[in-house]
């Protein structure tokens, strides 16, 4: 089942390392920034409008 984690900033080496560590070095992670929680929505929409291409990278483009 594709799937895609999302991780934020500080936590994005945790992440992969993470993957790594359950042999799946492979694994789709989008970093996003971490000041999600204290953005209005206008804010958080743009973030994300600038990862969803990466999101559906990963959840339609085949694995490496």
């Amino acid at each position: 089942m594709p799937t895609v984690t999302l991780a934020t900033q500080p936590f994005a080496h945790a992440a992969r390392s993470a993957a790594r560590a359950h042999s799946l070095p492979g694994l789709p992670i989008v970093t996003i920034p971490h000041d999600y929680l204290f953005e209005d929505e206008a804010a958080i929409r743009k973030q994300v409008a600038g990862v969803v291409d990466d999101l559906l990278a990963g959840l339609f483009e085949p694995a490496p």
